[in-house]
């Protein structure tokens, strides 16, 4: 799964290489602990022409009765995308880019979790593969009726899930899932407005960028969402007993 990541870098060069209007790009603020419920940019097609917007993390189904349902929806499994009633609808007409620069995952051992930072070897920022989605807050029984037309902006959420794939070989050591990492040339067929189940979306998902991959531990403080400040990232000195040394580093 994708529990945590980072979107820390100037992401004004990728953001352009989607082709995102930029009249339309909010402020972005270096992040170094994205936790789920939190705010975060997600790049999607308005109008057929990719904007960015901040979303809530954990994707909440437009027929969802509450919105903490989204908290069970913050991944979503490649394999189930077109079946499962929370996604299925998303996967057709609300597909999204994640702006990223890498993501955690935990590894236990003897009962303590460590925490190690995946990113590209070459410290480029990278999009995630998203879904997004609309929910409107049900009216409350004090005001069941009302005279607009649409919900005002306060009773309306827009959220995100982050869709996951088997790891590759070299996350498997340390998670059996991991996100999936849109290559730069797909990133126009992942938010093409047509049929999800044609060739070009399936391959967005399957084939990975060709830069390898880079693993290293970091400080446990990323184990509390309220932790958001660059010692996040720092590389940290482990036991190197308990945590097998031969998968860290370049992928």
């Amino acid at each position: 799964m994708c529990g945590r990541y980072t979107a820390a870098k100037d992401f004004t060069e990728l953001i352009r290489l989607v082709g995102v209007v930029m009249a339309r790009v909010p402020i972005l603020t270096p992040r170094y602990n994205i936790a789920p419920t939190q705010m975060a940019p997600v790049i999607y097609n308005e109008r057929h022409q990719p904007v960015v917007k901040m979303m809530r993390w954990g994707l909440i189904p437009s027929w969802a009765k509450d919105e903490s349902v989204g908290n069970a929806h913050i991944n979503a499994r490649s394999e189930s995308l077109p079946s499962r009633n929370a996604f299925r609808e998303a996967f057709k007409h609300r597909r999204g880019l994640i702006p990223a620069d890498s993501f955690y995952e935990w590894q236990e051992r003897v009962g303590k979790r460590q925490p190690f930072r995946v990113m590209l070897k070459s410290a480029e920022p990278f999009c995630l593969a998203g879904l997004w989605e609309r929910w409107i807050k049900p009216p409350s029984r004090d005001h069941a009726e009302t005279d607009l037309d649409e919900a005002p902006p306060s009773e309306t959420i827009e959220s995100f899930t982050i869709i996951t794939r088997a790891a590759n070989a070299v996350i498997a050591p340390l998670h059996d899932r991991m996100p999936v990492i849109i290559a730069p040339s797909h990133y126009g067929w992942w938010l093409k407005d047509d049929d999800p189940r044609s060739e070009s979306h399936k391959m967005a998902m399957e084939r990975a960028p060709d830069d390898p991959l880079k693993i290293y531990p970091v400080s446990d403080m990323v184990n509390s969402p309220k932790t958001d400040d660059p010692r996040c990232i720092e590389p940290v000195r482990i036991d190197r007993d308990m945590f097998e040394r031969q998968w860290w580093g370049d992928g």
